[in-house]
């Protein structure tokens, strides 16, 4: 690899290895002897330089912080120390976009929870062509993470590095490049009309980012030319899809507020449970699942020191299938069990040659399935909702909206538990805090009191793509929309819609006289729908609190009077109202 690097680079590089402690290095003296660029062995305080190479040194961890490479003593014991993670970590933090990881031969899956953090601060991957490897171990865990840039046989590398810097940072290109948020609105309707789910309420800054970043990894300067491409190439409309998605997550990510979130939440609500009834989990944005094993080990150890059962359902969903399939199999690479808790690790734990199981006792306290927080129905009488690193993501519109189904979904005393980052912005009143440094809130006692747009309605636009509503905006509909809900709300008593098998199709004014119901803002062309959606999650499990609306026999006398009255003053009723 170093080899073919010629001077000037602009790069510096830091080589990361599994040294014997015990033993002296002689890497940086061989390396020398192979490349025109200086080789250093670090000894701690070196601020980085473009052209020189860094070598770890035997027995010491490695981080940088401000440009400047500290060496770390090691926590962890011989077998779970991970010198490569650990730095890439710290370089995904002080490099951001600026850092590149590159993962070559080696056993086991070393770099991979790394490679995911400089991802998610947006930095590129470039791995080692695995058939090129003596040992493939490390490149093929890598590529499996579908967060890899680069595939490249070790010589073709620092080229491949130089050419997408030297792209990313000249200043002569296209105008088209400069305006890629010119053409955000398309590419989200690709991506929708391809894979199902709509990235516009996303932070337009993160979309413009990364979509500037796979533009760079294909060497295109044209935002309406990657636009063709994501048209005409379903590969491309995929990656953008997972460069999107972010999938970054870790068993007991912050530990710290982990730590808090067993005091304040998880062992309370294991002493006030009601026998009768479970303890309901919703975690939206699962990812790959460690979050959501790493809560049901909270509950489950908690349970078993308390002598008391795990009575705990455990709802972790998501929009990427791949995600959840890796949930599910439950199997993680090694250098993830330094995360763990050393008595969580020895209980719940199953340790392979490279990688491990999490115990069938924790996951069977917990159900995997597809769902999105913007077109689904949301879960409820959760007693704890834990969605961390996803609201941040959200621009504040989507943000508005999501917020007011988080606390439909929590019941009264349940708990919301965000990222660091995060916070309930201005529905303080929604969720009291319980603990600000770890996120913690409480929902309070009380019937919701406002209306909710329910996810699910089914979208305008969709049915006629590429019509000429569409193009023009569709301004009658929305017109219309808009007449027909203030009419509603000024001269109908509270009133529903329903289709012939019982799904209600829209409701209007306060039905809070009657029943606990999410009431949708408009009614109308493109009112919510919630039934067939609540049924594609209620599949998942039979247990999910999102079964469909239903007309029943069970229903209040008196919300009678009110749906008749709106049935007799139709002079001709929708088709199964």
């Amino acid at each position: 690899m170093l080899a073919r690097a010629r001077p000037p680079t602009g790069m510096a590089f830091v080589i990361v290895q599994h040294l014997d402690p015990n033993h002296e290095s002689m890497l940086a003296q061989l390396l020398d002897r192979q490349t025109e660029l200086e080789v250093l062995q670090c000894e701690g305080g070196e601020r980085i330089a473009g052209d020189k190479v860094y070598i770890i040194p035997p027995g010491r961890g490695l981080v940088i912080q401000n440009g400047v490479l500290e060496l770390t003593h090691f926590v962890q014991p011989r077998g779970l120390r991970r010198p490569i993670d650990d730095f890439f970590l710290s370089l995904a933090v002080d490099q951001q976009a600026n850092a590149a990881c590159v993962i070559l031969s080696g056993t086991g899956a070393d770099g991979t929870t790394g490679l995911r953090a400089i991802k998610e601060h947006g930095g590129v991957c470039v791995v080692q062509q695995p058939d090129t490897a003596r040992y493939d171990g490390m490149p093929l865990s890598a590529v499996g993470t579908s967060l890899v840039d680069f595939v490249r046989p070790p010589g073709e590398i620092v080229d491949c590095l130089t050419t997408f810097f030297r792209r990313r940072g000249t200043d002569a290109v296209d105008a088209e490049s400069r305006l890629v948020a010119d053409h955000i609105d398309d590419l989200c309707r690709v991506i929708r009309a391809a894979v199902g789910h709509d990235f516009a309420g996303y932070k337009r800054t993160t979309l413009v980012r990364r979509v500037e970043r796979r533009m760079h990894v294909l060497g295109l300067e044209s935002g309406r030319a990657y636009l063709g491409r994501v048209r005409a190439d379903k590969t491309e409309c995929e990656a953008l899809f997972r460069d999107l998605l972010i999938n970054v997550t870790r068993f007991f990510r912050d530990a710290e507020m982990f730590e808090l979130l067993r005091e304040r939440v998880v062992e309370p609500l294991l002493r006030t449970r009601d026998p009768e009834e479970d303890i309901r989990v919703w975690i939206p944005g699962c990812s790959s699942g460690e979050e959501a094993y790493s809560i049901a080990m909270l509950f489950a150890d908690a349970a078993r020191r308390l002598g008391l059962p795990p009575a705990v359902q455990i709802f972790a969903t998501d929009i990427d299938e791949r995600m959840l399939q890796i949930a599910r199999e439950a199997t993680y690479p090694a250098a993830a069990l330094a995360d763990i808790p050393a008595h969580l690790r020895e209980r719940y734990v199953v340790l392979h040659a490279e990688r491990f199981t999490v115990a069938a006792e924790i996951r069977d306290l917990i159900r995997f399935s597809s769902h999105s927080l913007v077109k689904d129905p949301p879960f409820s009488r959760v007693d704890l909702l834990s969605c961390r690193n996803l609201l941040i993501y959200f621009d504040e519109r989507l943000q508005q909206s999501v917020v007011p189904l988080f606390h439909y979904a929590v019941r009264p005393g349940g708990y919301l538990f965000l990222g660091p980052s995060e916070s309930v912005s201005r529905f303080e009143h929604l969720f009291p805090v319980i603990d600000q440094h770890a996120r913690l809130f409480e929902r309070p006692p009380g019937a919701p009191q406002y209306p909710i747009d329910l996810p699910g309605s089914a979208r305008r636009g969709e049915a006629r793509r590429g019509g000429r509503e569409e193009r023009r905006g569709e301004p009658a509909i929305a017109d219309e929309t808009v007449a027909v809900r203030r009419v509603m709300e000024r001269y109908a008593p509270p009133s529903m819609v329903l289709n012939e098998d019982g799904g209600i199709i829209a409701a209007y004014g306060r039905l809070s006289r009657y029943f606990d119901f999410p009431v949708t803002r408009t009614g109308g062309p493109g009112a919510a729908r919630p039934g067939a959606a609540a049924a594609r999650s209620a599949a998942a499990s039979p247990r999910s609190p999102t079964r469909p609306w239903r007309c029943a026999a069970s229903w209040s006398a008196t919300l009678r009077p009110a749906w008749c009255s709106t049935r007799m003053a139709a002079s001709s009723p929708p088709t199964g109202a």
